[in-house]
């Protein structure tokens, strides 16, 4: 697949099957991953933890399960993906250079996702909840002193991704 086509594909997706991904589509969203640029190329401090077993699944969308402030429903904020890729790291420099770090990992596995025709969503904002849990946060086997950035949800899109359009959303201005 071309790149631009694999651009229009990329979306959120908040719906998944219970397929698994395949040894060989993992294979390939490290590859990506691994591609990603990195700040002065330190992959030293850096770690990515790939996460498919449901009874670890479970425990960490447990802990950080959302509520919807409307109608107070609990929701997975996994969306039900049967595999999540957490990207840490140590030793966070004054500036957090290491998010923008995660941030280029994980844009390369959603855009890998998107190729292979599966789903992908950014995950952030529970985030905070499993670096609060001690229990779920031991699930991921970090190395001392690592802590989690970011994450990415991939799986099979319960509806099939479609081709977008690009559109303005964000101003340009060219000087």
């Amino acid at each position: 697949m071309e790149l631009d086509q694999a651009l229009r594909l990329r979306q959120s997706t908040r719906s998944f099957t219970s397929e698994p991904i395949t040894a060989a589509e993992l294979q390939e969203l490290l590859v990506a991953a691994q591609s990603a640029p990195l700040a002065l190329g330190d992959h030293a401090t850096t770690q990515i933890t790939v996460v498919q077993s449901p009874g670890t699944l479970a425990v960490i969308k447990k802990a950080c399960e959302m509520h919807s402030a409307k109608t107070g429903a609990v929701r997975d904020p996994y969306y039900g993906a049967p595999l999540v890729i957490f990207v840490s790291a140590t030793d966070i420099s004054d500036d957090h250079i290491e998010y923008s770090n995660a941030a280029c990992i994980i844009e390369n596995i959603i855009l890998q996702a998107a190729a292979l025709g599966l789903g992908s969503v950014y995950i952030w904002g529970c985030l905070r909840k499993l670096r609060a849990n001690p229990e779920a946060l031991a699930r991921l086997d970090l190395p001392e002193g690592y802590e989690v950035l970011s994450a990415v949800a991939v799986g099979h899109a319960a509806e099939p991704l479609a081709e977008r359009e690009p559109t303005t959303r964000v101003a340009v201005k060219l000087v």
